[in-house]
């Protein structure tokens, strides 16, 4: 951070008019191409060649401009993968940390990580540190977590796509939020910081639109007849849909006309399902079993349009299903809670300036939350481990 040059995107966003905005989502899909233009023989992380990393194989790049081939094979060597969740808790002890060969080599890697980590380290009676977040009856079981794993194992030679454009490892910045995009006096971006999760990720994984536009809304490219007439929160509801919809189309059309191999990721058939297996595979244990659980039961209701005569290698019961979709109500509580969350506090904690009290009352508001729902040495930990929540003041600093 301190050597970027410009403001923060986020501490400026709200007041940039609509055709800047647009302006930068063009420069995205520029930097878009960029990244996407370069592809490399092996999937992991990025380390300069004289970094002494243990584990680095030479930065073969297999595509791209021929400038760049030769200063990235020359400067780079690819080793393990940086990103957090390969090296939380024992996970820093197992070999599963790349690099890879292929994207399903990496999908077949992270599953075996995680049915390892859990028939060695999960605990039944480790206690719920967040409360307010929906928990499986399963949750808690490893061999229900294993078995789910174990089915997905089975699906991956099935689901990779075999375009090896989609299945090709590319670099990706992981986090391209407001908060580490800088821009010039001009609104023009001029930086971009937080590389450290970076990755030759499988494009069909890792190539994702920016975070600045809200795909959850419903299109909407004009503002209605009657819209003096409405009170002022829905005016600005109104304001904030159809921005939103002027910035997804003109990302769509400029990537559809200088991008095309991030157009071919965004029009890939169940491109979303696939994305979603590789957030959730993971991490399961750590986070929640249910999405998880969701996919597959999707994968498996869906077969008949992946790219194979084979069939499903695995079978929900009806049963099963009828569970499942019980549990579904809870579970979607839970995602709206977290959903109204949006655009104030990030699940890692971050906040923007401005809505740093906002976030401050809706820890403490979760906080008492989780208070209420504990009891004996579960409360008493959730409490002492909490408490720096209950020393906020809720002044920006």
């Amino acid at each position: 951070m301190e050597e970027a040059r410009g403001s923060q995107l986020h501490e400026v966003w709200q007041d940039l008019s609509l055709r800047r905005k647009s302006d930068i989502i063009r420069e995205f899909v520029d930097v878009e191409r960029k990244l996407l233009s370069v592809s490399f023989e092996k999937l992991g992380s990025l380390y300069f060649k004289d970094s002494g990393i243990a584990g680095c194989e030479p930065a073969i790049v297999t595509t791209g401009p021929q400038d760049v081939v030769g200063h990235v094979e020359s400067t780079y060597c690819i080793g393990p993968i940086t990103r957090r969740e390969f090296w939380e808790k024992q996970r820093s002890d197992m070999q599963y940390h790349g690099p890879w060969t292929s994207s399903a080599e990496y999908l077949k890697s992270v599953a075996r990580r995680e049915i390892d980590w859990n028939n060695a380290h999960a605990n039944p009676q480790e206690p719920n540190k967040t409360p307010w977040q929906y928990m499986s009856p399963q949750q808690k079981s490893p061999e229900a977590h294993t078995a789910l794993l174990e089915k997905f194992l089975a699906t991956i030679p099935y689901i990779t796509p075999e375009d090896p454009e989609l299945a090709s490892p590319r670099l990706w910045h992981l986090d391209f939020h407001a908060g580490n995009i800088y821009i010039d006096d001009q609104a023009r971006i001029s930086c971009i910081i937080d590389w450290q999760g970076a990755w030759t990720s499988p494009v069909f994984i890792g190539a994702n639109p920016p975070l600045l536009l809200d795909y959850g809304i419903d299109m909407l490219m004009k503002l209605p007849e009657n819209f003096k007439a409405l009170d002022d929160a829905t005016k600005d509801e109104l304001r904030y849909q159809v921005s939103q919809s002027v910035l997804i189309h003109t990302y769509e059309t400029s990537t559809a006309e200088k991008n095309p191999l991030m157009y071919k990721v965004m029009r890939h058939p169940h491109g979303q399902t696939l994305k979603q297996l590789e957030a959730f595979v993971g991490s399961t244990w750590d986070n929640c079993l249910f999405p998880f659980e969701e996919c597959l039961i999707r994968v498996e209701s869906e077969w008949d349009h992946f790219d194979t005569s084979e069939p499903c290698p695995y079978h929900f019961s009806a049963e099963e299903i009828r569970q499942h979709y019980e549990e579904a109500e809870s579970f979607n509580k839970s995602q709206e809670f977290w959903k109204e969350l949006q655009g104030v506090l990030t699940d890692e904690g971050y906040t923007s300036n401005e809505s740093f009290s906002k976030a401050v009352k809706i820890l403490k508001d979760m906080r008492e939350v989780g208070l209420g729902d504990l009891k004996g040495e579960e409360r008493r930990s959730f409490d002492k481990e909490t408490q720096w929540v209950a020393d906020l003041d809720g002044h920006s600093i």
